[in-house]
């Protein structure tokens, strides 16, 4: 036996002794014959031990494969992004994995023994009078969309599906599995929004044509009128307010036609390049379009680190989105403040965020900021031209307190797709 535990040891013994029988099962004998027995009793007493060390291996090959199989399990449950959660029959939590912390916010053991419904937004379910655990021991599953309440009271929109767990037909208790649709709701508003800026560009495209016409003769008929009018002081004021209002005019419909222009035409050149040096090309853009004196009233500070990857990008566009930034954060502070880019590594990302300490925006309009049709400066271009890098641009802002517009760029635009969701966890809350 301690050359080899699995041999089959037989103790024959002629004395009959019940001690000796006793001693042998202590040295690890399988089994006892005492004299006389035919040869029935050896093979039945040989089958039997072969059968139950067959058994034996069996038992322990199934162990393995379970504790395999446990492992595989465990694994699968930390790495998928779907919330993984279990309760006891009562609807009682006792299991959520790591995924499903991240996606409300709580930590390893915060959630055990909390009632399943304490995850869901109460409008949810209450507005319905449902009870998700009741539906699932009623019907054997339940499925649906649901706003789920965060540790942190913010919500976010998940599909929920539900399955009961038995054990020997005996219910054991519920397992819910909750995919956070927020990335798929994000897209699809950003596709919206993108068909209905296609939409608007069109018509836009049809009444800066017509509307150029008509300040061509405006403006002609009121220059005439000006030269007509010489020495009545009150005609020349009217006249005059009247062409400058037509020259704003045709500065602003000569922005709309560019920006839909180039939104139809321009043709991307993707590269490898060193996003550093066109934030500063961008930043000269912008100073020489202010007056030396009110940019010397602005504080400009860049900050990143010593070594950053290269990313897949068109150098032009790079250029513009960052003029467009800077120069929207200097004429946000007309009595001069602090203008601050820092620049991050995100490992698969490029964070830049553009911090102003200006008059800040409005919540009200922090939805419509991005459409280059809210204002007269076709803000909305440089939000294009990061949709078109897969990129994303998140906003944080205070009326009296000042902006910060974060811009995160895929390092590699083509293989990666938008940024992933782990990435933008990465990036963390813009300060």
């Amino acid at each position: 036996k301690s050359r080899n535990p699995e041999t089959v040891v037989v103790i024959m013994t002629g004395g009959g002794s019940e001690e000796t029988a006793v001693l042998a099962m202590k040295m690890r004998a399988d089994d006892y014959l005492t004299k006389p027995f035919d040869t029935r009793t050896v093979v039945q007493v040989a089958t039997d031990l072969l059968n139950r060390r067959a058994a034996s291996r069996e038992n322990i090959k199934l162990k393995k494969q379970i504790r395999r199989s446990e492992k595989y399990l465990a694994h699968l449950t930390k790495i998928i992004n779907e919330a993984l959660i279990t309760t006891d029959a009562r609807g009682r939590i006792e299991f959520i994995n790591r995924a499903g912390l991240n996606m409300w916010g709580y930590e390893p053991g915060e959630l055990e023994k909390h009632d399943v419904h304490f995850l869901i937004r109460g409008e949810s379910r209450t507005l319905l009078q449902r009870d998700i655990v009741k539906e699932t021991l009623d019907k054997g599953t339940v499925e649906g969309e649901f706003h789920f309440r965060k540790k942190d009271k913010g919500t976010f929109p998940g599909f929920l599906s539900t399955s009961v767990i038995t054990d020997r037909n005996r219910v054991r208790g519920i397992v819910m599995v909750v995919a956070d649709l927020t990335r798929l709701r994000d897209m699809e508003d950003r596709l919206r929004q993108s068909e209905k800026l296609a939409s608007l560009g069109r018509v836009v495209e049809g009444v800066a044509h017509e509307v150029r016409n008509a300040l061509t003769s405006l403006g002609g008929f009121a220059s005439r009128l000006q030269r007509t009018a010489l020495g009545d002081s009150r005609s020349e004021s009217y006249t005059k307010i009247i062409l400058e209002d037509v020259n704003r005019l045709e500065e602003m419909v000569r922005q709309i036609e560019e920006f839909v222009q180039f939104s139809k035409f321009y043709q991307y050149d993707f590269q490898k390049i060193d996003i550093i040096p066109l934030i500063d090309k961008g930043h000269e853009r912008a100073l020489k379009r202010l007056h030396e004196t009110f940019a010397k009233s602005v504080s400009y500070k860049l900050i990143a680190p010593d070594k950053l990857p290269l990313i897949t990008a068109d150098t032009t566009a790079i250029e513009e989105i960052f003029y467009n930034l800077l120069l929207n954060a200097y004429e946000a502070m007309p009595k001069g403040g602090k203008l601050t880019v820092t620049v991050r590594d995100l490992n698969s990302a490029i964070a830049v965020a553009v911090r102003d300490t200006g008059v800040g925006i409005r919540s009200e309009d922090t939805s419509d900021i991005f459409n280059p049709f809210f204002t007269g400066k076709m803000s909305g271009a440089g939000h294009l031209l990061v949709e078109e890098h897969r990129g994303r641009v998140q906003l944080k802002s205070e009326p009296n307190k000042g902006s910060t517009f974060e811009v995160l760029f895929p390092v590699d635009r083509l293989s990666n797709g938008f940024i992933p969701e782990e990435v933008m966890y990465r990036s963390g809350p813009i300060t």
